[in-house]
C-alpha cells in the first residue's frame, strides 16, 4: 500500500502491506497470463475477462499491476485468492486429464510427450501448493 509521507508528500510503501500487495500483483498477473495463454488476445483483453469473472472492474486489476491500487481490501483479496485457486485447480485437472489420455493411448510410444505432461502437472501442482501456502482459500 502506498501512503504519502506527511512531511514530503512523496509516496512510500509500508512494509507488510507492500508485501501483500506484491503477492496480489503476482497472483493477478499469473491469472491474466494463463487466461491469455488459454484464450488468446491481448493482455488487456485477458485482464478484462479475469476481472469480469472475479466481479471487479478491469481498472482494478490494471491499477494493481501498475502499483496504483490505493488499497487492497479484504473483499478484493478474497475474490482474487478464490479465483486464483479455482483457476489453478482447473489447470491441474486439465493436465491430469491429458496425462490419463496419454496413458490410455499407450504413452510409451511418445515418452517425450508424457515427460512434458508430467512436468507441466508438477509445475501446476507446485503453483497450487504455493498459492495455498500464501493464504489458501478465503
Amino acid at each position: 500500500m502506498r501512503i504519502a509521507d506527511p512531511e514530503t508528500f512523496h509516496h512510500r510503501s509500508t512494509g507488510m502491506t507492500a508485501g501483500v500487495m506484491d503477492t496480489a500483483r503476482l497472483i493477478a498477473a499469473g491469472c491474466e497470463k494463463r487466461e491469455q495463454d488459454r484464450n488468446g488476445g491481448t493482455r488487456p483483453e485477458a485482464r478484462a475477462r479475469v476481472a469480469r469473472r472475479m466481479g471487479v472492474m478491469p481498472g482494478t486489476l490494471y491499477n494493481l499491476a501498475a502499483n496504483r491500487l490505493k488499497k487492497l481490501d479484504e473483499a478484493f483479496k478474497k475474490r482474487l485468492t478464490a479465483y486464483a485457486v479455482a483457476d489453478l485447480e482447473r489447470e491441474i485437472e486439465g493436465y491430469r486429464h491429458d496425462l490419463e489420455l496419454a496413458r490410455a493411448l499407450g504413452a510409451p510410444k511418445d515418452p517425450e510427450t508424457v515427460r512434458r505432461i508430467k512436468a507441466a502437472l508438477e509445475s501446476a501442482q507446485a503453483l497450487y501448493d504455493e498459492a495455498m501456502r500464501d493464504g489458501g482459500v478465503a
